[in-house]
């Protein structure tokens, strides 16, 4: 029953057909030096954009910069203007390596892909994030940057240790199997489209994507999530396999010490170890048509616990680790002393100290 897939090809199919765009998209970052960096979606008509070889009705994305000693610009991040709807915006910046990343959604007529802008030196590079074979559709991408001190050996091979800056992406993908996605790019490496790998997470836990999706409701599968496991480096990795009809937390970590360039260890250095923390049922999350998407706070335990929001209320699922099951659902009202920003940052809190 692929009620989402089909939705989306009817949405997107509409969309070309009648030249029609998503409300215009914003999104926001304050560098550590100050700059505010924002980024628009939209048709040109609605963001005010008027320029040569540009019509009303592309859609696009627009940058734009403001440092702190009052510089400032603007302009259109290349190769977005086209009659294909851009959503799904998010920003990350690296300081270390002095990156601006933008990661965003691609609404094609039969499929949409995955796109990773990164702004360095003061150009643009485009990474796309392939979808698997057939008409493949991503949802609910989301990335995390995260840092590792790695130990290399130079020529003389004498000792040296780095940080290197590592972006990770997460989403859920449907194509010939359903599965959530896994993509690391490496923000100090002159990285290119053809460097980027793409695993299939089912995989690094002895499964393999699904070819349906039964009676599962979406909010039970389709927002796999990642979070930091501390100040080492390390990576987590939530995500549902409907193939087994379990949830799984996975450790992610990468190789450090690496010898020198060329060993077999250096050549293995963007491979990345997954590592099962913990293998659970699958959780059940019945939403109604006001549900927004799911947030996942992985606690120190392994312990997942699911977040959204509904019309008057936040709810939360936690997976209990001594009794093997999923709690009852659970809920903060919404009124005027309470809003949703802070029945948010009250599970987040909870959830993440137990």
């Amino acid at each position: 029953m692929k009620i989402p897939r089909a939705l989306a090809l009817l949405f997107a199919a509409l969309f070309v057909a009648n030249g029609l765009a998503l409300r215009a998209e914003e999104k926001s970052l304050l560098a550590p030096d100050g700059t505010l960096y924002s980024v628009r979606s939209g048709l040109a008509a609605d963001i005010g954009v008027s320029a040569a070889g540009i019509n009303p009705g592309d859609n696009l994305i627009e940058w734009t910069f403001l440092a702190q000693d009052g510089k400032h610009g603007l302009g259109i991040i290349p190769n977005t203007v086209s009659a294909n709807p851009k959503t799904n915006l998010d920003l990350a910046f690296d300081a270390q390596s002095g990156s601006l990343v933008l990661l965003w959604k691609e609404d094609l007529s039969v499929l949409n892909v995955l796109h990773l802008g990164l702004f360095k030196v003061g150009v643009w590079k485009s990474l796309d994030l392939l979808p698997s074979l057939g008409f493949a559709h991503a949802y609910n991408p989301q990335m995390l940057l995260s840092h590792q001190v790695i130990h290399m050996l130079d020529d003389a091979g004498k000792d040296g240790w780095k940080t290197r800056s590592i972006l990770s992406v997460v989403w859920w993908e449907e194509s010939h199997t359903l599965q959530a996605r896994y993509a690391p790019i490496f923000l100090d490496d002159d990285t290119s489209a053809s460097d980027v790998a793409v695993y299939d997470l089912p995989t690094m836990v002895g499964s393999e994507g699904a070819d349906g999706y039964g009676d599962t409701p979406p909010a039970s599968y389709a927002y796999p999530s990642l979070q930091l496991e501390g100040p080492g480096g390390g990576i987590l990795a939530n995500f549902t396999d409907l193939t087994k009809g379990r949830d799984f937390v996975v450790r992610v970590n990468y190789p450090s010490d690496l010898g020198a360039v060329n060993s077999k260890s250096w050549l293995r250095r963007r491979i990345p170890v997954f590592g099962v923390a913990l293998d659970a049922p699958m959780p059940i999350i019945n939403g109604s048509g006001m549900m927004s998407a799911v947030a996942t706070v992985i606690g120190p335990s392994y312990n997942p616990t699911l977040v959204w929001s509904e019309e008057k209320a936040v709810k939360f699922l936690r997976y209990d680790t001594a009794t093997g099951k999923w709690s009852n659902v659970r809920s903060i009202a919404l009124g005027d002393d309470m809003s949703k920003d802070r029945a948010y940052a009250l599970v987040r809190d909870m959830a993440a100290k137990n």
